[in-house]
């Protein structure tokens, strides 16, 4: 079994290890009573009285419209009811969590946080009320030296800012964003963050594997400086369109014992690679984050994996990266390999023609 499949840390081993003593500073134990839970429990199909993780979708609208992203297809606006979470909502969510003890909540799945009026609120909620790791995924866009000293005071963890590309290769797929501006912004967080000698935010930065494929030694050289770690991933088909993809045998998904996502609306998809929630297992409006992990839905789900019923036959397991074979692939940066990995169905000619239909997806934990 996979944990966090898809993820490449393009990092050096080293920085790898220092990122993850940083995300634990201040918890460490706590922390690694977390990473056993998260590792282990799903490969004993230990099921926890809570999830060890919760995703929180505060924004489900992006101001961007990158050409890779699912975010723009016709299917994800005809299925998902695109909009922004009450704030009562989420101190209801939060205080649950903090009632059961969870580690960890992620304020953003599918869309910008940062366009949420109330995001700032909505960090210094969570960790008021004790979450012991609060992050967050953005494209950066929105924010400023004022707001990056404003989350310093809110308490965010972690920030993991969505980089693809250098140069005019970014300036094409995260337009408005200048790649010029952007890189000087991450530079000055960095700079903050040694002003005041402090370790939190930690900062990651990732790309999509193809962006870079060029020079991927120059974005490397850009960010190792900067930032606390360095991702990539490959990329991945989320058309629903896919016909081909190999399967491995006997597959157990690990996600249906680590983490509950709920999106902006309320609506608890059946996992985060469900992005245009085709399985929904509960609705936090009318119930608890606890009924909904022990509810019949994701009983039912989590059967059909111990069971080896065929996942390839379940929506949107189907589509899901996990149960995808791969091959083994290297990254070279400089005289450094960085072992990676390529999805055995993917058309290479055929992803770079039809880049729209395609999207990259983090689930890092």
């Amino acid at each position: 079994m996979k944990i966090n499949k898809g993820q490449i840390r393009i990092s050096s081993r080293r920085k790898n290890l220092a990122f993850e003593w940083k995300r634990g500073k201040g918890h460490r134990f706590s922390y690694l009573i977390n990473r056993i839970r998260w590792h282990f429990f799903p490969r004993i199909h230990h099921l926890s009285d809570f999830p060890s993780h919760v995703d929180i979708e505060i924004s489900s609208a992006c101001n961007l419209k990158c050409p890779m992203c699912y975010t723009i297809t016709d299917e994800f606006k005809e299925k998902v009811k695109v909009g922004m979470m009450d704030f009562e909502l989420f101190k209801k969510l939060v205080d649950e969590c903090a009632k059961y003890n969870t580690y960890s909540i992620r304020i953003s799945l599918r869309g910008e946080s940062f366009i949420h009026k109330d995001v700032f609120e909505m960090i210094k909620y969570a960790k008021d009320a004790g979450i012991k790791e609060v992050s967050s995924l953005t494209h950066g866009g929105m924010l400023d030296e004022e707001k990056f000293r404003k989350l310093i005071q809110v308490g965010l963890d972690w920030l993991t800012i969505s980089f693809d590309g250098t140069g005019e290769t970014y300036n094409k797929i995260r337009a408005p964003n200048k790649y010029d501006e952007q890189v000087a912004k991450i530079k000055r967080f960095h700079e903050i963050k040694k002003e005041l000698r402090i370790t939190k935010p930690i900062i990651k930065v990732q790309t999509i594997l193809p962006a870079i494929s060029e020079n991927p030694k120059e974005f490397y050289d850009t960010f190792e400086p900067i930032v606390d770690q360095i991702g990539a991933n490959p990329l991945i088909d989320y058309s629903h369109k896919v016909d081909d993809i190999e399967y491995i045998e006997n597959f157990t998904c690990p996600v249906l014992w680590q983490r509950l996502v709920i999106g902006s609306d309320g609506q608890v998809l059946l996992c985060s690679m469900d992005e245009y929630g085709l399985v929904i297992v509960g609705d936090v409006n009318k119930e608890s984050i606890y009924n909904i992990w022990h509810g019949k839905k994701l009983r039912e789900a989590r059967e059909i994996h111990l069971k080896k019923m065929g996942v390839e036959k379940v929506a949107p397991c189907k589509f899901c990266v996990y149960p995808r074979k791969t091959e083994p692939s290297n990254v070279l940066i400089g005289d450094r390999v960085v072992p990676s990995f390529e999805y055995l169905q993917m058309d290479k000619e055929d992803l770079e023609k039809n880049s729209a239909r395609y999207s990259t997806k983090i689930n890092k934990k």
